[in-house]
């Protein structure tokens, strides 16, 4: 689970996580939840702060909070009985039978009565999942944000890399070009740091257009036109992914409403059962008070519309089995990667800090004339390759960190017990596998 702490993007979720789990409590209708006021943005964010601010003006976070109050709205309906139907009737004589008569019924549906647990239970797993997708929008959209605040950063590391390169094999050439003017040497190297350069320039291209597309991302996230100074801080623990995913908890709501479906028609009155009561009364005023009660005969299509049922309630459990398994095995792979992308990562910062520190004892060797300017210009290539290394290993790395934020989904917690136990198996009459 991620930690919230007292940071603006640790608040921002806390309020976003409150909303979704406290709104579960009531089954009364809620206002929809209202938008937070958007944190100001200073002169420079970090990957926290950006999160917190993506969180509050996101469409899809706010989208995905109306999904809640709308099933809300459903869990509070399915709670509650169908509403019943007034018929009017009119009996006019023909014939000379009878007088005029008029009645008045009131009809009830019934079949949901033996039913009503599963209902109740797949509106309020419904309802879970809206929950879940409330928090998963919100993850994720804090992941996204860290991840471009990290890329952004890392690209323009890789954009001010490759100019470095650039410059180092266009001293090269010069210094290769000088020699073959003195007949040192001939032109076949000066055509070689030619086509090096020609390279390192289209890499410079690619570079500057991956951190445009970047940082405009980052920009239409956060809804500004203009990024402030950008904070690159220290990657901090990794998150723990949830085995309780979103695919899961949807992967139970559909096992839920299969049952509910099955339990709906396997009634013994049918799904579409109706008790009813009324009055007539006729022209002399006489009344008579009548009752009815209707029910489908299941002798045609019953049968086999219950076998389907059957089927697919057993569908949608080995579906719930395979998004199980699913989960597991992503958790496995989101976790294997960031270790490996931390790892490669560090590598590749050691061998830029070595080119670094190399490409200074050049230069102090060429200032007292131990070293040439070729051999300087050498380390000074070797130091831009390096970086340009250590900055696209950091754009893994955030990429890989937030696959595995995106998948650190609370779990459900006892503190809200006002959800239902995705673990339950309710007992439905005809169900057995």
């Amino acid at each position: 689970m991620l930690p919230l702490r007292h940071t603006p993007l640790g608040d921002a979720l806390a309020l976003l996580l409150l909303a979704a789990l406290s709104g579960c409590a009531s089954p009364q209708p809620r206002a929809p939840l209202a938008s937070a006021p958007h944190a100001a943005l200073g002169e420079s964010i970090d990957a926290d702060a950006a999160a917190a601010r993506a969180l509050q003006v996101s469409p899809r976070v706010r989208a995905a909070a109306l999904r809640l109050e709308a099933a809300q709205s459903r869990a509070a309906a399915a709670a509650l009985p169908p509403d019943p139907s007034i018929a009017l009737g009119l009996g006019i004589p023909i014939d000379g039978m009878g007088g005029t008569g008029i009645s008045l019924s009131i009809m009830q549906g019934i079949g949901w009565l033996l039913a009503g647990d599963a209902i109740r239970d797949a509106a309020a797993r419904e309802r879970d999942v809206a929950a879940r997708e409330l928090v998963a929008a919100s993850v994720e959209t804090a992941a996204e944000a860290r991840r471009l605040v990290r890329t952004v950063c890392a690209a323009r590391a890789t954009t001010s890399a490759t100019h470095d390169a650039l410059d180092a094999r266009g001293a090269r050439a010069s210094i290769e070009r000088a020699l073959v003017e003195l007949g040192e040497t001939n032109s076949v190297e000066v055509l070689r740091l030619e086509r090096e350069a020609l390279a390192a320039q289209l890499e410079l291209v690619d570079a500057e257009l991956e951190e445009h597309e970047l940082t405009v991302s980052l920009a239409s996230l956060l809804s500004v036109e203009t990024l402030p100074t950008l904070v690159d801080a220290a990657v901090g623990a990794d998150a723990v992914p949830s085995a309780q995913s979103l695919e899961v908890i949807r992967a139970r709501a559909a096992v839920a409403r299969a049952e509910a479906m099955l339990a709906t028609a396997d009634s013994p009155l049918g799904a579409d059962a109706r008790v009813g009561g009324g009055v007539m009364q006729d022209v002399e005023d006489r009344r008579t008070i009548t009752g009815s009660l209707e029910f489908g005969l299941p002798i045609f299509r019953r049968p086999h519309e219950l076998a389907a049922l059957r089927a697919e309630l057993l569908a949608a459990r080995a579906e719930l089995a395979e998004a199980e398994r699913i989960a597991a095995l992503e958790n496995d792979h989101a976790l294997v990667r960031v270790k490996s992308a931390r790892e490669t990562e560090e590598l590749a910062r050691t061998a830029a800090a070595s080119a670094h520190a190399a490409r200074l004892i050049a230069e102090k060797a060429q200032a007292v004339g131990e070293r040439s300017f070729a051999d300087l210009a050498e380390a000074r290539l070797e130091e831009a390759d390096t970086a340009i290394v250590a900055a696209e290993r950091r754009i893994e790395l955030a990429n890989a960190l937030a696959k595995l934020e995106s998948r650190a989904i609370p779990p459900h917690d006892a503190a809200h017990r006002t959800f239902s136990d995705p673990t339950s198996e309710p007992t439905v009459r005809g169900a057995t596998p």
